[in-house]
């Protein structure tokens, strides 16, 4: 009785593991879709997109996969790591906190932050320069094309938003 019950385990421990993978990947596919196509963080759905935003994303697929490439390669001045920007963030909260409040010591952060991403948008700009300036009328045409219709996507999403926010 006992080699049965062992084996009624090991096929209830498999079904519950799978059962646990399945949950996991559905609510990560959820949090991954609302997290791209409706969050705060500037993602292609939020309303709080960056300027440049729409000349990327109207580029072609190996146009952008190209410029970024090259940013990775060839990191701009001013450029931070992942750990030097959470480092400053942190930075922040430590003089919120302080007392006495030193508002002096906030700005110098925030004009850190400030002064990596406009290094940054310089890169991708030039980056982005250098890849129109090589197209030829009609490839740069159909980008222009391109770049039209995700301008009007975006301003037909962010109707539909303010809509929404009307009626609720």
């Amino acid at each position: 009785m006992a080699s049965k019950m062992t084996g009624n385990g090991k096929w209830m421990r498999w079904a519950l593991g799978l059962s646990l993978g399945a949950n996991l990947l559905i609510v990560g596919l959820v949090a991954g879709a609302a997290y791209r196509f409706d969050g705060p963080h500037g993602g292609p759905g939020s309303s709080m997109r960056n300027f440049g935003t729409p000349y990327i994303i109207a580029l072609e697929k190996g146009d952008r996969r190209a410029i970024f490439k090259e940013l990775r390669q060839n990191k701009p001045a001013g450029h931070m790591n992942r750990a030097a920007r959470r480092a400053l963030y942190t930075e922040v909260v430590s003089a919120m906190r302080a007392e006495p409040f030193d508002l002096s010591r906030v700005q110098s952060v925030l004009d850190q932050q400030a002064s990596a991403s406009v290094a940054v948008q310089q890169a991708l700009q030039n980056a982005w320069l250098a890849e129109i300036a090589v197209m030829d009328p009609t490839a740069r045409a159909a980008y222009a094309d391109r770049l039209q219709d995700v301008l009007t996507r975006s301003a037909k999403r962010q109707q539909e938003q303010r809509k929404q926010r009307q009626d609720d």
